[in-house]
């Protein structure tokens, strides 16, 4: 066990718990040369592992310097383990100055198996090629196994390069997936009690070195901490706990900080220590899980200038920010109101974090089974004679190349997680995308916002906007106005399709007018199917012309298959939710026929009981009904199966259908069902055309005589695989749609500006969806802003209360703030605003010639007309008075 860190020894000591790993011999084994790395894990050590010491490659006394160090830190760890005859090891990052080291050390020479110790899964501003942070580097020194948290990592991990073949397992987290409370916490935020409002708050800031890991120059990460310690003092008491990798340079600025505790760095803070605190503040860390046990709310401050980003996860404790002021009024809200305003839209947080209950014993698994990793293979050499690339070849090959693909998209729907089917494809195909390069990905939860104007602000600098699904348009009251304003507008919107005729017809009748309103929508739009047939639907719906990308699956990398040849009783599956739209009647008609007819076949159905079922449903006994299951468990019943019989009626390309593919399942379906296109004459599938129970069963009957064909199934799950979705959607969402131009070819750009300028701008994630708050609160950020000049964010609170009233301060103050940056044009309209406002006539005018005369020439005749109306409401005001008093 390679340890470089308190954490480290934490996890050796959950793996050392695992059972089974009393039949191993477990050494922990760090490089430290007389620092405080040594002393820390000695300290751990001591407390954790049982009486089990730590074995430093390096000796205190030794004087190297600290390239040397680093130099002799590979060689060393290579000796250390040939002359204790260690099998194995466990390392917890390949990219630090020392795991680096000892990963090309001991690669190939025996199985080296990194472990995910930490949030890797972050978002970038700045789009540009280049070296990247470390964490995009994670587990590239070819180990024989990687045990990564969730499907996020594991995506990234296999698609970061066209040609990674890393052996990836999803484990889940040591001490997270694990732990009741957090699985609690992530699905069923408990919340708090309600705070008395106005009673100060105690606020921890978790600090992050940003200057001595590079993330940002230390002056500016100074600086921008300094301001959020000052913008948060305003509400409360204010701590803040340091990293405890700081180096001494940075506590010493700290200590300096007025009205500021300074914690102790080398404490742990756990949930038990952060329950005490009202609010959380850090930049981006795993210490996120422990703010979610402890129920503490998190907010992750993003400044302008810092890169590296923590993803928004759609959680009430969670809210992501992108200025101090953002900080402000989030912990502002919190202190008027006792409610904290979490995200509401967003990536799930089991994107990221697997829950499972026997994470040490899958880890310890792993390491069991892991082999060395092969020597790295040589680029092949262009052996004489072979084919080479004609020039017509190289010229197409040239033109290919300046395509361009999206840097940034925007996904919109109605909830992204990994419950129903609608979500998957998308959620997979970002995570690939994201592998690759870092594209601003954007989840847009149409749920949670109230209005259209609001979606536009969020929509606005990306390049493709994809909604996920017809729902958004039928359910949401702003779906339909949103995209028609997004095509008004010149925007590229796109469309993924999963629906069927069933659901068409059934939405059809429920939501009436939204339907009407989508049908006019369509033409206008380019449709992404799943089928053939569903393409083929959609162009009877006005579409002219549809593009078919098919779908695909998360990969469950080590998934079993099942049995060549059936048993003596063949065992016949369904998975899917319980409703008759699935197919209930017909799979329950079925088992009884089969049983009439002395079959000895067993039937079982996996999925959750839903309302769609009619009282005229047949639910036979015939059927193991068992429920909803884990994914885990759901491919394990697919390997123990023989047949894996769709009885839906309708359904465009069943996700299902692919995983049964991949584990080798014969299939059975519907002929009038999608999957029928890409499996139809290949052995081991059957589709029926009568949708009768007998023309079902003979189906059956004469897919279990037939043996499935390896090829033919490899090629049908090749079509599904995750980089060759990836590349259609890619390419689909860069074709020209209905009277636009192909993605990167704008029909009017700006002069001197290209689409690769304005797409790697830099702009700043934003995710967020806009909380409503009561007026007279946004009136008090407004002024703070205002008082602290904070041009930026007193824009951006003026401009949303501007939107729903128009009070005469906000009116003068937002004109002052755009004179000052030059836009007379915008500021002589808000002051027109407030000269029709109402108020105190005599002060109103006063202070439309006061920002007047910041508009230079253009402000002299508004400054002239405003003084001279100034004079007469006061003359009108006094003679007013003299009246009333005479």
């Amino acid at each position: 066990m390679f340890i470089e860190n308190r954490n480290g020894v934490g996890l050796t000591a959950q793996i050392m718990s695992a059972p089974g790993a009393r039949d191993h011999t477990f050494v922990p084994v760090t490089a430290d040369l007389g620092g405080d790395v040594g002393r820390w894990i000695e300290e751990e050590t001591s407390a954790r592992l049982d009486g089990v010491g730590v074995h430093n490659l390096f000796r205190e006394e030794e004087t190297l310097a600290h390239a040397q160090f680093l130099e002799e830190t590979g060689p060393r760890m290579a000796a250390f383990v040939q002359r204790e005859g260690i099998d194995r090891l466990i390392l917890f990052n390949d990219q630090s100055q020392r795991g680096s080291r000892v990963a090309r050390a001991l690669t190939e020479t025996l199985p080296v198996v990194l472990v995910q110790d930490g949030h890797l899964d972050f978002h970038y501003k700045t789009l540009t090629p280049g070296v990247r942070d470390q964490n995009w580097y994670y587990g590239s020194s070819r180990p024989a196994a990687v045990c990564v948290w969730g499907p996020a990592t594991a995506h990234h991990l296999l698609y970061r390069t066209a040609d990674a073949d890393p052996v990836v397992h999803i484990t889940g987290a040591l001490g997270h997936s694990d732990d009741p409370a957090l699985l609690r916490a992530a699905h069923n935020p408990a919340p708090r009690p309600a705070r008395t409002s106005r009673d100060p708050l105690r606020i921890i800031i978790l600090d992050q070195p940003l200057g001595d890991q590079r993330k940002l120059p230390a002056k500016q990460h100074r600086e921008y901490l300094k301001a959020a310690c000052e913008a948060l003092a305003e509400f409360g008491e204010v701590a803040i706990k340091p990293h405890p990798s700081t180096l001494s340079g940075h506590l010493n600025w700290l200590a300096t900080l007025p009205g500021v505790t300074v914690l102790d760095e080398s404490a742990l803070v756990d949930a038990a220590g952060l329950s005490s605190y009202d609010l959380a503040v850090t930049f981006f860390s795993t210490t996120y899980l422990q703010t979610l046990r402890a129920g503490t709310p998190l907010i992750l401050f993003s400044p302008p200038p810092l890169n590296i980003v923590f993803p928004a996860v759609n959680h009430a404790l969670l809210r992501n920010v992108g200025s101090v002021g953002e900080l402000a009024d989030v912990a502002g809200q919190l202190h008027r109101t006792g409610k904290f305003t979490g995200n509401t839209t967003g990536e799930p947080l089991t994107h990221f974090l697997t829950f499972r209950d026997d994470v040490a014993e899958q880890i310890l698994k792993v390491v069991e089974e892991a082999e060395p990793a092969a020597p790295a293979a040589p680029r092949p050499a262009v052996a004489p004679g072979a084919p080479r690339e004609t020039r017509a070849e190289r010229a197409l090959r040239a033109v290919r190349e300046r395509q361009t693909p999206p840097k940034s998209l925007a996904v919109l729907g109605l909830g992204f997680g990994y419950v129903t089917g609608v979500a998957i494809p998308i959620l997979t195909y970002t995570q690939a995308l994201l592998a690759h390069s870092p594209v601003d990905i954007r989840y847009i939860d149409l749920s949670a916002y109230c209005r259209t104007e609001d979606v536009l602000d969020a929509l606005k600098d990306t390049d493709v906007v994809l909604v996920n699904s017809l729902a958004p348009l039928w359910r949401s009251p702003l779906g339909n106005e949103l995209v028609a304003e997004l095509v008004s507008g010149g925007r590229q919107v796109f469309l993924y399709a999963h629906e069927t005729e069933h659901v068409m017809a059934y939405e059809s009748e429920h939501h009436t007018l939204r339907h009407k309103e989508m049908l006019r929508l369509l033409p206008e739009l380019t449709v992404l199917c799943v089928s053939a047939a569903q393409a083929d639907m959609f162009r009877g719906l006005g579409v002219a012309d549809p593009v078919v990308v098919y779908n695909t699956v998360p990969q469950d990398l080590h998934r079993a298959r099942a049995r060549v040849a059936p048993g003596p009783q063949p065992r016949i599956v369904m998975v899917g939710s319980m409703q008759d739209r699935k197919g209930l009647d017909l799979f329950s008609r079925v088992a009884e026929l089969a049983h009439t007819e002395g079959l000895p076949w067993r039937f079982a159905w996996i999925g959750h009981r839903t309302p769609r079922i009619a009282p005229t449903t047949l639910l036979s006994d015939r059927v193991t009904w068992m429920g909803a299951l884990s994914r885990e468990r759901v491919r394990a019943e697919l390997a123990a199966s023989d047949v894996f019989f769709l009885s839906s009626v309708d359904d465009p390309m069943p996700l299902s259908v692919v995983e049964a593919v991949q584990q080798r399942l014969r299939v059975v379906t519907y002929h009038r069902v999608g999957s029928r296109e890409v499996l139809d004459g290949v052995p081991g599938y059957r589709s029926f055309a009568d949708y009768t129970p007998q023309a079902a069963l003979e189906a059956l009957r004469t897919v279990l005589g037939e043996r499935v064909s390896e090829d033919d199934y490899r090629e049908v799950e090749e079509l599904f695989d995750i980089p060759a979705f990836t590349a259609r959607m890619t390419a689909a969402l860069g074709l020209p749609g209905p009277q636009r131009p192909a993605h990167g070819q704008p029909a009017d750009p700006a002069a001197g500006e290209s689409a690769g300028d304005r797409a790697d701008s830099g702009a700043a994630e934003d995710v967020r969806a806009v909380i409503p708050q009561q007026i007279r609160h946004l009136n008090e950020d407004f002024k703070r802003h205002m008082r602290s000049g904070n041009v930026e964010d007193a824009l951006r609170v003026g401009t949303e209360i501007l939107r729903r009233r128009q009070p005469v301060d906000v009116l003068i103050g937002m004109a002052e703030l755009r004179a000052g940056r030059g836009q007379a044009k915008e500021a002589c309209q808000l002051l027109a605003a407030a000269a029709i406002a109402g108020g105190d006539r005599g002060r109103v005018w006063s202070e439309i010639a006061r920002v007047a005369a910041l508009l230079g020439p253009r402000g002299r005749s508004i400054r002239l007309l405003a003084r001279r109306e100034s004079v007469r409401a006061q003359v009108t005001t006094h003679s007013a008075r003299l009246r009333k008093g005479h």
